[in-house]
């Protein structure tokens, strides 16, 4: 995050596991000095972040200390040998993120609101020096996001927001495993850790859907690898499987909003325009019921379809999932080898926009 999904929506996706929020500490301490008129915002970031830093210890020193539950040692175990297999087995960042764990004493790390036009599938972005235009802002408190959300949907925007159980500084920090994550279920743990990893490989900024759309592919990849490294083959087919389902919500959700681009496209009147934008996102919620019921699919994604219309969720996965398959592509034409797949995604880290756009179109065909 360049990525930060509320858990409502984290909790069916792993979408690649969560939206997390990246507040980066130094691209906070850069606008407050341009950006005077939002100094309060990003005083709760800093605030928000350097509160969490101090609340964190070594994984290796609450371990060997005993300074932790039975319970939480045991996992903080498991997230040394996650770490251990996304350096050694799928050649990511060796550095100090993951060394380090932070109890919270809340639910979640951060507060995320995302927004568009009531007609646009576009979605609003905000700026920061470092991390570049964003498809969302984040808050520390979880009061201030609200009453930002509330601003928003009052000038007509649709708005979405929730809490967010991950926070990453996109390597700019060694970023701690906190407690708002650490109980998970193993391979959505294991996939979160991928997933905000494969940040510190490549990010560009003003490119949400590229930089969120290969994490997600390296975070479902290397959740299979890993799976199959400790012979799980019961929780890899309960993956596996749990991949299908979400990959045909997924590929409904993602027609759907192509469906009302086309629709916000046209010269209509306002009133006929929010009428059909009503009948679209029923028969959306229809199909979804119908295949969920007659497959016996969970039910994790229903807060997906249903409430309100709403621009905003759409955008939110969205930018998640635009060029996973082109990922997929590339990572077979790398020969499924890891190292082989990263230099070439830093390949194209390093191409102009269009040239990287125009590589990653001929990937989708």
């Amino acid at each position: 995050m360049t990525h930060c999904m509320p858990d409502r929506l984290i909790s069916t996706r792993r979408i690649g596991g969560l939206i997390v929020a990246r507040l980066m500490l130094l691209s906070m301490v850069l606008s407050v000095l341009t950006a005077c008129s939002t100094i309060s915002y990003y005083e709760q970031a800093v605030r928000g972040h350097l509160g969490l830093v101090l609340k964190s210890a070594s994984i290796d020193r609450l371990i060997a200390t005993d300074q932790v539950g039975s319970r939480t040692r045991e996992r903080l175990m498991w997230v040394r040998e996650i770490r251990r297999f996304a350096v050694n087995q799928l050649g990511l960042p060796d550095n100090g993120s993951y060394t380090r764990y932070a109890d919270l004493g809340r639910d979640y790390a951060v507060w995320a609101v995302f927004a568009s036009e009531e007609f646009s599938v576009e979605p609003k972005t905000w700026c920061f020096p470092i991390a570049g235009c964003v498809p969302y802002r984040g808050y520390f408190s979880r009061h201030r996001a609200e009453r930002f959300a509330r601003d928003l949907k009052a000038s007509g925007l649709d708005v979405f927001s929730g809490g967010v159980p991950a926070y990453s500084t996109l390597g700019w920090g060694a970023d701690p495993v906190l407690n708002t994550v650490l109980m998970w279920p193993d391979a959505r743990l294991a996939g979160l850790i991928f997933h905000e990893l494969a940040h510190q490989v490549v990010y560009i900024k003003n490119e949400s859907a590229f930089n969120e759309s290969f994490a997600t592919f390296v975070e479902e990849v290397g959740v299979q690898q890993w799976l199959r490294s400790n012979g799980d083959n019961r929780a890899l087919a309960a993956y596996q499987s749990s991949r299908v389902w979400r990959s045909w919500v997924v590929n409904q959700l993602i027609s759907h909003r192509a469906s009302l681009a086309d629709l916000y496209s046209t010269k209509v009147a306002a009133e006929v325009m929010r009428k059909e934008k009503r009948l679209q996102f029923a028969r959306l919620r229809e199909r979804y019921e119908r295949k969920r019921l007659a497959g016996q699919h969970s039910t994790t994604w229903d807060h997906w379809v249903g409430g309100e219309p709403n621009n905003a969720k759409l955008n939110a996965i969205a930018t998640y999932q635009q060029f996973v398959p082109a990922f997929q592509q590339l990572f077979e034409l790398s020969g499924s080898n890891f190292t082989n797949f990263l230099d070439k995604v830093r390949v194209l880290g390093h191409l102009i926009p269009a040239e990287r756009l125009y590589r990653l179109a001929k990937l989708l065909l």
